[in-house]
């Protein structure tokens, strides 16, 4: 996804530097899956399509092992038919995945609409309503080798809770009582190559009995003392960008932590941009001069998530190709 309104960013209004925040992790999030378009298999059902031999491989076979070593005859049909399920269910959930990915290469948002769930915040087709528009692979490109693994097919809802950004975009209770009669499956969406980065976590939840793509982001994997993550602290002590930082900030719009960067009235530094980020949480945002628009980032505040069990925010000034951290600063409960 890529903003066509750059101004929001610069601007000094709580209601649009909070939009301007939100849409970075939107971003965040979505960039981080954008890689799946077959016919969606997807229908979920207690019983496998087709009856599971009794006896054998359905071949005539009853007597000899399988490839693997195994003995269907020594199975019993319930074994058989459960294993047909799980293999008919990881098909479903692989088919989404390969859907979605496929679609997001080839721009077609529509198809990735109609794999996701009516809960999924990140819907592209719905976020293009709104004015935004999506940048995928141009139809230049595949989604490249990657490998899909089923961790779960009856995942609960804290397995939702458990990923970066789940707490900005759902309410705990919420959720639960929406997917309360559905079924939550988990995945592992990564490049096929060891050397590559962690797998993406994906969750698809059903939908009038279809499995459909709810949500995905890395796992997160915050210490459990935030302190190990922090850095020497930098302060900004000529208040060239930040003038203060407020970490009690009581937002009127959200229930997620979040921190208000207050930055400068005037400066004496060359910056075009400022960026801001929380080490723990993995909240960015920022602002940037707009000659344009005659906006500028000096005198504006800028509001993104923190973890309230402690959390550090770097201000980064950005002047062309130099980036320097004007201002580190912790904040342990």
């Amino acid at each position: 996804m890529s903003p066509r309104r750059d101004a929001a960013l610069s601007n000094a209004t709580d209601e649009q530097t909070s939009s301007a925040a939100q849409f970075s992790r939107r971003r965040a999030v979505q960039g981080g899956i954008a890689t799946l378009a077959l016919p969606l298999a997807g229908c979920v059902s207690d019983s496998a399509e087709e009856s599971a031999p009794e006896d054998g491989d359905g071949n005539g076979n009853g007597d000899e092992a399988d490839a693997d070593g195994t003995d269907d005859g020594d199975r019993s049909a319930e074994e058989n038919a459960a294993e047909e399920r799980d293999d008919s269910v990881d098909a479903a959930l692989s088919a989404v995945v390969e859907t979605y990915l496929e679609a997001a290469v080839e721009e077609d948002t529509e198809t990735m609409s109609e794999v996701s769930h009516r809960l999924n915040p990140l819907d592209p087709a719905a976020l293009e309503e709104e004015g935004w528009e999506f940048s995928g692979g141009n139809g230049d490109d595949d989604p490249g080798e990657y490998e899909t693994t089923v961790r779960s097919r009856d995942a609960a809802i804290d397995a939702v809770f458990e990923l970066e950004g789940s707490e900005f975009w759902f309410d705990r209770g919420e959720l639960d009582d929406d997917l309360a009669d559905e079924r939550l499956a988990i995945l592992e969406v990564g490049a096929d190559d060891p050397s590559g980065a962690d797998p993406t976590v994906w969750v698809l939840a059903t939908e009038n009995d279809e499995w459909k793509y709810l949500f995905a982001g890395p796992a997160d994997d915050a210490p459990d003392d935030p302190s190990e993550a922090f850095e020497e602290p930098i302060e900004d002590e000529a208040n060239d960008v930040v003038e203060e930082i407020n970490w009690e900030y009581d937002s009127p719009t959200s229930d997620v932590t979040q921190a208000a960067v207050v930055l400068t009235d005037s400066t004496e530094i060359d910056a075009e941009r400022v960026r801001v980020e929380s080490t723990i949480a993995g909240g960015q945002t920022g602002a940037y001069n707009n000659e344009e628009f005659g906006a500028t980032w000096t005198g504006i505040t800028l509001y993104l998530k923190v973890d309230p069990a402690g959390d550090q925010i770097v201000v980064t000034a950005i002047d062309g190709d130099e980036e320097t951290v004007v201002h580190r600063e912790q904040f342990e409960p």
